[in-house]
């Protein structure tokens, strides 16, 4: 109904890409102040979680969050009771802003599929600066910016013997990694390029 009153001209679209904090934050701004019969939202996430504390993950690691359903501050169901057409699992591949419109692709399939929009919101977050090194993408390498990473990190602790850790970066999410390694009885490594770290 909403997709075909879009069609019509009747309502405008936004798009958001990226469905975590920053993302969905917009989205239900968005809602706030227009609604339905205005304003068709519809959110890409490329992960399988959304509206999620990061700066959680090295605790839900560490053991002093039991699940990480905890660090959730939204669910999607949640987003789309309050008509947030929010897609999890679906990436932004392309923009195409002469054709107002972007082209998705899912996860699981591989499906792709272009979506016009009037407006248009990008809140993909930062990824990890990973040092131009050899290995630095091997099994076993892991980055902490989504629960998913979080997850892939435990399954890799959990499915192989592990005696030490080497975290990279000392700011506040690196040294807390290096605390939670310290809990799962690792030997830890932290490096940071700086003389110091960030100040607290």
């Amino acid at each position: 109904m909403r997709a075909a009153a879009y069609a019509a001209g009747m309502t405008q679209r936004l798009v958001v890409i990226g469905g975590d904090a920053t993302g969905m934050s917009a989205a239900s701004q968005a809602r706030r102040r227009r609604g339905v019969g205005e304003l068709e939202i519809i959110a890409f996430e490329r992960g399988r979680h959304t509206s999620y504390s990061a700066c959680g993950i090295p605790y839900w690691v560490a053991g002093d969050v039991d699940d990480p359903n905890a660090l959730v501050a939204r669910t999607a169901e949640e987003h789309r009771a309050r008509d947030i057409d929010l897609r999890l699992g679906t990436e932004a591949v392309e923009i195409d802003l002469d054709g107002r419109r972007v082209r998705t692709r899912e996860q699981d399939g591989g499906a792709e599929a272009w979506t016009g929009f009037d407006h248009l919101v990008i809140a993909t977050g930062a990824v990890p600066v990973r040092p131009p090194i050899p290995g630095i993408d091997a099994d076993g390498v892991h980055g902490v910016q989504t629960l998913d990473d979080g997850e892939a990190l435990m399954a890799g602790i959990d499915r192989r013997v592990v005696h030490d850790a080497v975290v990279v970066g000392g700011g506040y999410i690196g040294v807390e990694m290096a605390e939670a390694m310290l809990r799962h009885g690792l030997r830890v490594t932290l490096l940071e390029r700086d003389e110091q770290p960030p100040p607290a």
